[in-house]
């Protein structure tokens, strides 16, 4: 290995330490905000909802956007209602349901605690 794969290889590793993977995540997720929001308000044809999943977004709309979270693992999204969604990302554990979930509601952050209170995973 070289040095300069070693350094960043360090640094890397330093960053999701230190929150690196939360804070892109957060990002990430604030990213799909707006684009939601313009596909519920473009959606005549649906009754100006959010769509039913992620991948039913025209690429002119999603393209470039992560699907993953800061840590490697896919968003959960769900429509709960035709207007109202959430992205989940199960934090840096991997786990959905707990406490270290990053949770997207409607374009702004959330504790997932409380909102898994008012709307449960399945």
């Amino acid at each position: 290995m070289t040095k300069r794969f070693c350094v960043l290889v360090a640094l890397t590793v330093i960053v999701i330490a230190c929150g690196g993977g939360l804070a892109v995540t957060e990002k990430r997720m604030l990213e799909w905000g707006p684009i939601l929001n313009l596909y519920m308000g473009t959606n005549f044809a649906g009754g100006n909802s959010y769509p039913e999943a992620l991948e039913e977004l025209p690429p002119e709309f999603s393209g470039g956007l992560e699907f993953n979270d800061g840590w490697g693992n896919r968003f959960l999204y769900r429509r709960l209602r035709a207007d109202k969604y959430n992205i989940i990302s199960a934090g840096a554990d991997g786990d959905f349901g707990n406490a270290d979930d990053v949770v997207l509601e409607n374009g702004a952050l959330y504790d997932a605690m409380k909102i898994y209170a008012q709307s449960p995973l399945e």
